[in-house]
Formats: C-alpha cells, structure tokens, sequence
C-alpha cells in the first residue's frame, strides 16, 4: 500500500501549467489490453499506469489537435467522507468546421475512451480506465464575423482514483510508436525513413 510522503515545493524548477497541443485517444473496444495501476509500492506506483496499453490489429490512439492554451485537465473530488473518489475533466478546442469533426463529435458522444495528454515537460497523464473510461462530447461554434473562435469544444470526463501516469509506449493507429517518458518516435514498419 502507497504510503504518505512530504510535499516539497518547486525549489524554483518551472512549473509551466498547461497542456501540450495534441490529445491522443482511443476508443475502449480498440484495445486487447489496458493496463491498470501499478501495484507494487515504490514512491508514486499507485499513481504510475503499469506498462504500455496494447491494441487489436490495425487499431491505435488517434490524434487530436487542440489550439493552444484551450487544453486544460482538472481532477475534483467526488463522494462523501471515506467514500471518496475523483472525477477527471479535460477540454480542449479544435478550430474549423469540417466534416469529419462533425463525424467524430457525433460518434464518440457514446463511446467509452481512454485519452492521454501531456504537460509542457512532457509528463503523460491518462484520462479514463480500464472499464471506467471516459465521455466525451462536443460543442461546435461558429463564432461570429466580428471574432469568436470558429470549431468544436471538446469536454471529457471520468472517475478514477487521482491523477494517473502514463510511461509506456503510445501505439497510434498509424503504426508508429511514441515512447511515454522519451518522446521519441519510431516509425510505423515499412514506412519510409525521415530525410533533413
């Protein structure tokens, strides 16, 4: 069982708030296996997902533009005393007025998701879980002649635990792989090699 530990401020490192501009997500039936919470009892397992999520063939995270500094993540707690829990919220807006976000925002309003972001430092926290994943639904504006934003507002919710940490890889329907704690990208098999 995870134990407390002390809090320690930033010790004057960044602290940048904030989400980077592309949400990966997926659809629960895509995956073969999501992995859960670590189990065993280092300093930050209980909040640590245990591995890389794996997909069905062909299947992977597809890839969400989000203009930036619309993208934001939020955990609130839920439940009553020695009941409680956290319900996750992420929004995010992506500009235009196409139809294939229209296509998307119409379909994924029923369907159970697990998304992952990323902080400027590049930390990847998961959204939703194994059989509590999460619901997304979108608000589309057209703004107006005289300003506004034009596109879709995107909101996410779901109940887990706390904030979760994704270090595995991130599978993206591509084929090609994104280390979680690197960045590093290894192309999909056959794809052609990247030129300078």
């Amino acid at each position: 069982m995870a134990t407390l530990n002390n809090l320690p401020g930033t010790g004057g490192k960044d602290n940048q708030p904030g989400l980077k501009g592309l949400i990966y997500l997926a659809p629960e039936d895509w995956f073969s296996s999501i992995k859960e919470l670590k189990k065993t009892e280092e300093p930050g397992d209980s909040v640590t997902i245990d591995g890389s999520h794996t997909f069905l063939p062909g299947k992977g995270f597809l890839t969400a533009y989000a203009t930036q500094d619309t993208a934001g993540l939020k955990l609130d707690p839920t439940g009553e005393r020695d009941s409680r829990g956290y319900k996750a919220g992420l929004e995010f807006f992506n500009p235009g007025n196409t139809k294939e976000a229209a296509e998307f925002m119409r379909i994924v309003k029923n369907t159970s998701c697990i998304i992952l972001v990323k902080t400027p430092d590049g930390v990847v926290q998961q959204v939703g879980g194994k059989d509590l994943g999460a619901e997304i639904v979108g608000s589309w504006d057209s703004g107006k002649l005289s300003g506004g934003k034009r596109g879709t507002m995107f909101k996410a919710e779901a109940y887990q635990q706390g904030n979760q940490f994704y270090e595995g890889d991130i599978a993206l329907l591509d084929g090609s792989r994104i280390n979680g704690t690197t960045g590093v990208v290894t192309p999909a098999p056959g794809a052609p090699a990247a030129t300078n």
